[in-house]
């Protein structure tokens, strides 16, 4: 139950918007989590990042999400429930960094009571970032399947956010035993950037292809012609092609009305058969003045009758 609390928090705000040392390979040698996973460190694509964490906490599966991420936890002697619970996140949003608190507090208070703000400060990470952290109390009202809590304990939550252009670098970490200690905290500011990982990468004629029809296509609005570059077994984060043309029709950033041009750039490029993981970044122009990138979100295309479509991050 404890965990499906935790997991009902953070995914309520998601929805709506190292503590040991750890020894790495070089930074030009990493490959994402998602292609090539090392406990007790998460390797991000697009941005990338790599952030640290106790090597024994073990993963428990991300909820439907269009957004990279990661939910690791300790277990508990005794227990198979995750306390304390990392959750790392990489997702597009336009909100201000520096309003965050006061935007998402309300989404806080309508599954949670007695909701206090124990910090909200601006920082900066070790290599200068602007960042964002605040440290909420409260005690949860429903789990995930909506249900009511019985007995409820008083939980923190650490949130630790930083942007880059469109794309949010937000880290969770939430424990009920009380104020988040230093030990958690380390974990947090273990996020470090490696800009020297996004240098762009060549990817085969045909794959270059498809991403510029692709881009082409959503700066065109129409949603079926987007849809046909998603093939009918797309799975991000188990959310289906049927959830993703929603978000195409509901959503304004999906079309990129951000911007009258769209183009892609490819950090990350490994072919596995008639796959291939994919990530990197979109940018979204205001030509001449303004360009912006958003993640690509570190994912699979499929080679199906001879054209290449989104797969998702499914195994």
């Amino acid at each position: 139950m404890k965990k499906l609390i935790v997991l009902a928090i953070i995914m309520a705000v998601m929805v709506l918007v190292a503590a040991l040392a750890h020894a790495q390979a070089p930074p030009n040698d990493l490959k994402p989590t998602f292609i090539s996973p090392t406990p007790g460190l998460y390797v991000n694509g697009w941005p990338a990042f790599t952030l640290s964490y106790p090597k024994e906490w073990v993963e428990t599966p991300v909820a439907a999400q269009i957004s990279e991420g990661l939910m690791a936890g300790a277990v508990r002697p005794g227990s198979e429930e995750l306390s304390p619970l990392l959750s790392i996140a990489v997702f597009v949003n336009g909100l201000p960094l520096e309003d965050w608190a006061k935007i998402h507090l309300p989404f806080f208070m309508a599954v949670s009571t007695d909701v206090k703000v124990l910090s909200d400060k601006p920082l900066q990470l070790k290599d200068g970032t602007r960042a964002r952290e605040a440290e909420f109390e409260f005690v949860p009202k429903v789990d995930l399947s909506g249900r009511s809590v019985k007995n409820p304990a008083k939980h923190n939550v650490l949130y630790l956010a930083t942007k880059r252009d469109l794309t949010w670098v937000t880290i969770f970490l939430v424990d009920d035993r009380g104020r988040i200690g230093e030990d958690l905290k380390e974990i947090a500011y273990s996020l470090t950037f490696q800009s020297d990982r996004e240098k762009p990468v060549n990817v085969p004629l045909d794959v270059k292809a498809f991403l510029d029809m692709y881009c082409a296509d959503v700066v065109g609005h129409d949603v079926k012609t987007i849809m046909a570059h998603y093939s009918d077994r797309f799975l991000q984060f188990g959310a289906s092609k049927a959830f993703t043309e929603r978000g195409f029709r509901n959503d304004p950033l999906y079309l990129g009305q951000a911007g009258p041009s769209l183009e892609a750039t490819v950090t990350v490029f490994e072919p596995h058969g008639d796959k291939a993981y994919i990530d990197g970044f979109f940018l979204r122009s205001f030509k001449p003045i303004l360009s912006l990138k958003a993640a690509m979100g570190v994912q699979q295309i499929v080679n199906e009758h001879g054209q290449w479509k989104w797969f998702g991050n499914q195994k």
